[in-house]
């Protein structure tokens, strides 16, 4: 998955738990910046966990391993 492609784009997100959140993507992390894992990574801002409803105050990282899919809104 080519995830430097959701930058700047609201989206909704699928982690490997099956959970599913919705925000904005700040930023794109390339793998080589990205110590110690050294994957890829997006940071999404104004999160909301759609399970509960949870709004994150603070933006979230999710690496390349955490996430099963990712799609434009």
């Amino acid at each position: 998955m080519n995830l430097r492609q959701f930058e700047g784009k609201n989206v909704r997100l699928t982690d490997k738990d099956g959970e599913i959140f919705e925000g904005y993507v700040s930023d794109y992390i390339f793998a080589e910046d990205n110590a110690p894992e050294e994957v890829e990574a997006l940071i999404l801002e104004n999160l909301i966990r759609k399970s509960d409803g949870y709004k994150y105050e603070n933006p979230v990282e999710f690496t390349a391993l955490e996430i099963q899919s990712v799609e434009i809104l």
